[in-house]
């Protein structure tokens, strides 16, 4: 099974990122290109959701020796990432972002 995931963007900054499945079958957002510094094992299923794993530093390292790619969770790039964590997301803010991106979608 080839790894081709489903890119989307962000509804803060605007970057490339796809969404995967956490151990505890939580959705993740994920920067889209592989990171050398990674600490995710991300792996296709079959039902189209990819499953992302937090792999220790030589696992990774191991990893990317054997030619195999590894990803950071989004939330470590993202500028506004405490924006949209459980603990701190305001729901006023995050329907503001999504009325944002419907609005500029429907301006194409």
């Amino acid at each position: 099974m080839t790894f081709s995931p489903k890119a989307t963007k962000c509804m803060a900054c605007g970057a490339a990122i796809f969404f995967c499945r956490t151990k505890n079958s939580e959705r993740m957002p994920v920067e889209f290109e592989p990171n050398p510094n990674g600490n995710l094992a991300v792996t296709p299923q079959a039902d189209g959701l990819p499953e992302a794993v937090v792999v220790r530093p030589g696992q990774a390292a191991g990893m990317r020796d054997a030619g195999l790619l590894t990803y950071i969770s989004h939330f470590a790039a993202c500028p506004m990432a405490d924006e949209f964590r459980r603990k701190a997301r305001h729901k006023q803010t995050v329907d503001t972002y999504r009325r944002k991106a419907t609005q500029s979608k429907g301006n194409r």
